[in-house]
């Protein structure tokens, strides 16, 4: 009996090993003399709308028109909601002198399986997108970096709800805003 309870404790806790949550990493990808400099603070931040043409895209059909759709539209939402905590941000282009040009490139999306999330765990099933950005406070100074982020294997109600990478979305935002405080 003890042995079956140590048994079914391991298989437990392999399993909720399972549920944690993902990975996040950024990374510069400019100039190395860039590396420690620094921005000015921005009076405004312009996100220029993403183009989803880009990259490669793990969906076919209506499923990647759907998919672009979403990833357009939450990664913008979620810059704009971050990046609010450094400036006024809005989508669109500025010429503003004292704005920063944000410019983020789709590179690589994968939704994965929500079934698979569901039903196995343990990191199947798990959706990714690659980024890249570009920061231009136009003539000043200019950084750009990498964010590579997956949903990892969350199971349960939650996964089940985070279709099309809304989860990726809200964390690249968040890692971009981080990188970007990190230069001021």
């Amino acid at each position: 009996m003890k042995s079956l309870c140590f048994v079914v404790g391991l298989v437990v806790c392999f399993v909720l090993s399972g549920c944690a949550g993902g990975h996040l990493a950024t990374s510069d990808t400019g100039n190395p003399a860039n590396v420690g400099s620094k921005l000015s603070r921005p009076s405004h931040i312009y996100v220029a709308p993403i183009d989803t043409d880009q990259g490669t895209w793990k969906a076919e059909g209506s499923d990647l028109v759907n998919l672009r759709n979403k990833v357009k539209h939450d990664l913008e939402s979620y810059l704009v909601r971050e990046l609010n905590e450094i400036a006024p941000t809005t989508v669109g282009s500025g010429n503003n002198s004292s704005g920063w040009q944000l410019v983020v490139t789709i590179i690589h999306v994968d939704p994965g399986s929500a079934t698979m999330r569901e039903l196995v765990g343990l990191g199947a099933g798990q959706s990714k997108i690659n980024v890249t950005f570009n920061v231009d406070d136009h003539g000043a100074q200019s950084i750009s970096g990498h964010v590579d982020a997956d949903t990892g294997a969350e199971m349960g109600l939650h996964s089940a709800v985070i279709e099309g990478n809304g989860m990726d979305a809200e964390r690249i935002a968040r890692e971009i805003r981080n990188y970007l405080v990190s230069h001021l």
